[in-house]
């Protein structure tokens, strides 16, 4: 067992549980009963055992089939113990019980198969119960009792027929007499407590009824002259007690006469039943006779009720309520349906209680309808008014028909029919509201049948397209014809009927000819309705002129697309065509050239001739691009206008050179005069194209437009009049200029930007003499950089002066400090020659030196490449601004001197006091004979023309031995100290204690430090 099962287990014992104590106590009272029915029965009826069996046979019967099983069972123990309290020997007990259940076997399973419906509510039923009784139990048990007897006992009594025919009538009798009444017995019995006076009515009924059995039964006559009237008088007590409160409570009554009659027959049989032999047997008959009385009655209301429902459940299927009015008796009846119509609270149903129930403005109708009818001036009336019905008004149909007239002609008696008319009310509204819509319709509709014939045309319709409705009646219209003549037209039919097939309905735009022959534009919506079988049924279509709309659409369109001068496409247009074309090419494998075309010298022409004149010039150049354009089957050129003056052109090429002369072809056209005023010549106007190649240029539609732009400005700049190319490599290179420039200035800007200091010394005296300022960057993702790793890229650009503004600014500010501090040194800071071509680099030097409140001039060196003080010395700016910086106090000095083999003259006349000997000839002096001779004579010329020198790269020992041994005493580089940062300089200079020199003689080729 799953523990599903489990779980349902339980439920079902709990309530098994409930259930058997129930179960228990009916088995029980099943049994009693059926005990008391045999003790009974064998006391009223002649014979035994048959006057037992008959009685319980009853009980077992209507209780297995009234209860079930367990009732049943407990009944058949009854039967048992009723047997068992008989005088009668063991072996007739034994056959008595199974005659008994031999017969109610075959009558409970004939019951059962005749779909015997156990309530007894309808007439075959009662007749089933009667045969099954009488026919079958009684005689099989007889049989089977009578069989058993003959072969079991010495002498049987049951030889006879007259005896097994008596044991027949006992069994049937018996049997009828208990099992009807437990049967007929319904809980509708107990409406009548509902009323006492009902109540009280039907007991005293019953009650006589008893009595006169009572009376009937007795040994002795103890009505005197009545007796004679008590055979009729019980009967007709229960009859009355049947019509007046149904055959439930009379069989009831009738179970209390036998059991009365039973016990009257006790003490010797009844007064009357002398002729009848043996005497109980009268008895019995008598009540069989009241019960086939009951059965016949029974059988006869259950039937007229059965009619009765059938009819009400007619109605109320129909949904149409009845109502009866007895108009002298002033009694009314409504059926089930009719209050369910017309709810009402009062039970008793009156015209004047309908009359309260219906709207106010329809009662005078329904009064009107009354009246005639009252007065016999006619005998039908119908009419539709109002009720009330859960607070809303409803239509309802009502029909009042005479069918009873009195001896003076007028209604006796009236019926009333109420039927639910609000739906066919509320359709007859939509009816009326859809033929009003259709005929007022601004929209035309049209509708037609499965073969497209027209059934309907409101006048909508037939005014857009100017044809009689009675024209269009049975035709199939032009509007739906499959197979137009114009072309465009058939496409738009077929697409329509596409889409009915698969949809079932389409929207769209349809063309078509009015009778008068102009062509509208309608709005279109056609669908279909389906029929039975989901088969096409009708058609409908319905249309509106749209003409004036698709006109100012078209009209906005082409303003939203296309230049209003020239009617080529504007910049909004030129974006989906160059996006169409780029993928186009990107498909088909070609060239696509993007022209950025610019008129030269286009503003004179205005200017001279007007703006009048300068439109007609844009015309009439429109006009030419279209002429040059070519155009295929599958494609074609595209010119388009951007604003002023300035034109764009896709032109398809399958190669650079075709792409070049489809260029040429399109400049040469334009290069033709243009007549611009007829009172005067011809204006001759040249063309500035710039071209960019897709997908060689592959980049987004604005980028090409871009880069096309750019190449036509650099046509312009190469003289006019012609074309370039634009090239993508220049581009990224260009590209990348710029945004490293733009780098640099965010690092200005960001102070990322700092200057490092490298000491220059007197490596003989061990004196420091002054420091070079570095130039370093800070990147905050490659770290610290030297100057050659950014300087170029904006060695063109105007940035390069505003860093050397920075750094000219950043020295003086540290060496203005650093004099404060006591310190005695210069500092020189290196200057481009793109910053000292600038006009007024003097005067921008003299106000920084300015700013600082006391002379720094004398204490600054700029130092200049030799390469760039040769371009100084040609530059006549450039050398009055470094004559300008000498008169400050300033001075100069050649760096990397050596690399630019500078002639001698240039040399006398810079205005140079240092010379700086380049690291590269220090570094390979001391293996390099040819180096170690361009040092020694940079020395000498600078001795020769007066300057100090300085000489870059120190790094070892021996090369400061040998410097000094060439008589230069100034040197700088990592040998001597690294760069330093600008807070570490004033304590690197109190902290330095000398250099190496060459030691004093005899001390070998060793070197000592300087004070060491």
């Amino acid at each position: 067992m799953t523990p599903t099962d489990s779980r349902r287990l339980l439920p079902r014992l709990l309530a098994d549980g409930q259930a058997a104590p129930a179960r228990a106590v009916g088995a029980f009272a099943a049994a009693l009963g059926c005990l008391l029915a045999g003790l009974l029965g064998s006391f009223a009826l002649a014979g035994m055992p048959w006057s037992t069996m008959g009685p319980a046979a009853g009980v077992v019967l209507a209780c297995s089939l009234r209860w079930g099983a367990g009732a049943g069972a407990g009944a058949a123990l009854g039967a048992a113990l009723a047997l068992l309290a008989q005088p009668l020997p063991p072996i007739e007990i034994a056959v008595a019980l199974v005659a008994l259940a031999s017969g109610l076997v075959l009558a409970w399973r004939l019951l059962r198969q005749l779909a015997f419906e156990r309530r007894l509510e309808r007439a075959r039923d009662v007749g089933w119960l009667a045969v099954a009784t009488v026919a079958v139990f009684a005689p099989v048990a007889a049989v089977v009792a009578a069989g058993a007897l003959r072969w079991t006992l010495p002498s049987p009594a049951v030889d006879r027929v007259d005896t097994l025919l008596a044991a027949w009538a006992t069994l049937g009798i018996g049997a009828l007499l208990t099992a009807f009444p437990l049967l007929a017995l319904d809980r509708r019995a107990a409406v009548v407590l509902d009323r006492p006076t009902r109540l009280a009515g039907a007991l005293a009924l019953a009650a006589a009824a008893a009595a006169a059995t009572l009376l009937l039964c007795s040994p002795s006559n103890r009505a005197g002259e009545l007796g004679v009237l008590m055979p009729f008088a019980a009967p007709l007590l229960l009859v009355a007690l049947a019509v007046r409160h149904g055959a439930p409570l009379a069989a009831a009554a009738l179970l209390l006469c036998t059991t009365v009659g039973a016990l009257s027959t006790v003490s010797g049989s009844p007064w009357w039943s002398g002729a009848v032999q043996p005497p109980p047997l009268a008895t019995g008959a008598w009540l069989a006779t009241q019960a086939a009385l009951l059965l016949i009655l029974h059988a006869g209301a259950v039937e007229a009720r059965w009619r009765e429902q059938r009819w009400e459940w007619a109605l109320d299927g129909s949904h149409l309520g009845v109502a009866d009015w007895h108009v002298r008796r002033g009694e009314g009846f409504a059926s089930t349906a009719w209050r369910a119509l017309a709810p009402a609270s009062e039970p008793a149903w009156t015209p004047a209680t309908w009359l309260a129930q219906v709207h106010p403005d329809d009662r005078a109708a329904l009064e009107a309808a009354i009246a005639l009818i009252d007065s016999g001036q006619s005998g039908r009336q119908q009419l539709e008014l109002r009720m009330r019905r859960e607070a809303v008004w409803r239509w309802r149909q009502a029909t009042l028909l005479v069918i009873e007239r009195g001896a003076d002609g007028r209604p006796a008696r009236i019926l009333a029919t109420l039927a639910d008319v609000e739906e066919r009310h509320d359709a007859l509204e939509r009816q009326r509201l859809s033929a009003s819509l259709f005929q007022h319709l601004h929209e035309g509709l049209l509708v037609t049948d499965a073969e497209l014939r027209v059934l309907e045309a409101n006048p909508a319709y037939t005014e857009i397209l100017g044809v009689a409705r009675e024209e269009l009646i049975g035709t199939v219209p032009s509007l739906l014809s499959p197979a137009p003549d114009d072309a465009r037209a058939r496409q738009q039919r077929a697409e329509m009927w596409s889409a009915l097939r698969e949809r079932g309905s389409w929207r769209g735009e349809l063309d078509e000819r009015r009778a008068d022959g102009s062509l509208r534009t309608l709005q279109a919506t056609i669908s279909t309705v389906p029929g039975a079988e989901r088969s096409t049924h009708h058609h409908v279509l319905v249309i509106s002129d749209i003409t004036e709309q698709r006109r100012q659409r078209e009209l906005l369109e082409r303003q939203a697309l296309f230049d209003e001068l020239t009617r080529l496409p504007n910049r909004a247009q030129l974006s989906s065509l160059l996006a169409e074309a780029m993928e186009v090419a990107d498909r088909d494998g070609f060239l696509v050239a993007v022209c950025y075309l610019d008129l030269d010298h286009f503003k004179p022409v205005n200017d001279r001739f007007g703006h009048a004149a300068g439109d007609r010039l844009l015309v009439e150049l429109a006009s030419r691009l279209r002429t040059a354009l070519r155009r295929r089957e599958q494609w074609a050129d595209v010119a388009a206008r951007l604003h002023g003056d300035e034109f764009v052109l896709l032109l398809r090429a399958g190669s650079i050179d075709e792409a070049r002369r489809a260029i040429v072809r399109v400049l040469r056209v334009l290069s033709q005069p243009y007549l611009v005023d007829p009172a005067a010549d011809p204006v001759a106007i040249t063309t500035s194209l710039g071209a960019t190649l897709y997908p060689l240029d592959r980049q987004d539609p604005d980028t090409l437009l871009r880069h096309a732009d750019h190449a036509m400005y650099e046509a312009k700049q190469s003289g006019r009049n012609g074309y370039v190319l634009f090239d993508p490599a220049s581009r990224l290179e260009r590209e990348a200029q710029v945004m490293a420039q733009d780098e640099i200035e965010q690092a200005l800007e960001r102070g990322e930007l700092m200057l490092r200091y490298q000491p220059k010394v007197d490596m003989r005296s061990g004196r420091v003499v002054g420091f070079e300022a570095l130039l370093r960057w800070e990147h905050p993702t490659k770290g610290e950089l030297p100057p050659h790793a950014f300087l170029p890229r904006i060695e063109d650009d105007g940035l390069l002066v505003r860093v050397g503004d920075w750094v000219l600014s950043q020295a003086l500010e540290h060496l203005a400090q650093w004099r404060r501090d006591g310190l005695d040194f210069a500092v020189g800071v290196n200057v481009s020659s793109r910053h000292l071509r600038r006009a007024d680099f003097a005067a921008q030097l003299a106000a920084l030196i300015a700013r600082h409140g006391h002379d720094l001039a004398p204490y600054l060196e700029l130092e200049v490449v030799e390469t760039a003080a040769i371009a100084a010395e040609d530059s006549p700016t450039t050398s009055a601004q470094m004559k300008q910086c000498r008169e400050l106090g300033v001075r100069f000095a050649l760096d990397d001197f050596g690399t630019g083999y500078s002639p001698l003259r240039y040399l006398k006349d810079l205005p140079a006091d240092t010379l700086k000997i380049d690291r590269g000839f220090v570094h390979n002096m001391l293996d390099d004979a040819q180096d170690r001779g361009i040092v020694e004579g940079i020395i000498s010329l600078a001795r020769t023309f007066g300057c100090s020198v300085v000489a870059e790269g120190v790094e070892t020992p021996a090369q400061a031995r040998m410097l000094l041994d060439l008589g230069c005493d100034i040197g700088q580089g990592t040998g001597i100290a690294s760069p330093l940062r600008a807070s570490q300089v004033a304590q690197w200079v109190r902290d330095f204690r000398g250099v190496f020199v060459i030691a004093p003689a005899g001390a070998g080729d060793g070197l000592a430090r300087l004070g060491g």
